[in-house]
């Protein structure tokens, strides 16, 4: 893993790779969702303003709670997911993190692949057949119909740039994720010419020895990592 002596110094190594870069597979986890202020995991005062009533009825603590939760019957686990979708989905108006990270990847070709359910990245103006949602979303989830598998689009996009500078954006992902960090992670060593860009919390990032001469840790707050990169990346 490349090393750098401060905060600015790393942001600009990673500017200069997001600029380099031929195109860019970004991986997207909670961590983007939660500094975006959607937290599935906790009873926080969102939580508890919006879900109050499923709260006190049925005790769940958490949206993801409330998304697997054994309701009494089917019509009380459907009008949870449609105060759910209705609120982070239809009434969702994209703020400035989701709004940097659009600006950052700006014209640059592109593909996601997301285990975030909200939708919010194409709420956002990325195209959908550009996103890939693994687990499906909370529409999907409430419908009980399966995620769109872009599987496809996917191997299409890493055949078409496994030989030129793709650069991995890592965003929010847990450090054991299997479904995003390890899958990307071994992709990368695979590819001599790719480098791999983590954004995370601290204790959050995990680089392997594989990729360690072609990867970098940009830790701290992804609000603010996403808004220095736009001042230091002109799309």
């Amino acid at each position: 893993m490349e090393t750098a002596t401060s905060q600015d110094q790393v942001l600009t190594r990673a500017a200069q790779v997001i600029q380099s870069a031929s195109a860019l597979l970004i991986g997207a986890s909670n961590g983007l969702s939660i500094a975006e202020g959607y937290n599935i995991f906790a009873d926080n005062a969102l939580f508890q303003e919006q879900f109050g009533e499923f709260r006190t009825q049925y005790g769940f603590r958490s949206v993801l709670q409330g998304c697997f939760f054994e309701y009494p019957d089917p019509q009380e686990r459907r009008r949870f997911f449609e105060h759910l979708v209705q609120l982070w989905i239809t009434d969702y108006t994209p703020g400035p993190v989701m709004q940097a990270l659009r600006s950052l990847v700006g014209s640059r070709e592109h593909f996601i692949v997301t285990s975030n359910a909200d939708r919010h990245l194409q709420k956002a103006g990325f195209a959908e057949e550009n996103v890939f949602e693994i687990e499906g979303n909370f529409e999907t989830m409430m419908n009980h119909t399966s995620a769109e598998n872009r599987t496809m689009e996917l191997a299409r996009f890493i055949n078409r740039h496994s030989d030129s500078n793709l650069v991995f954006l890592e965003l929010g992902v847990g450090s054991g994720n299997p479904f995003i960090k390890e899958p990307f992670m071994n992709l990368c060593a695979t590819l001599p010419n790719s480098f791999y860009l983590s954004f995370n919390l601290p204790q959050e990032i995990f680089l392997p020895h594989s990729i360690a001469d072609r990867s970098l840790a940009v830790t701290g707050d992804l609000a603010q990592t996403l808004r220095a990169l736009n001042a230091l990346c002109p799309a």
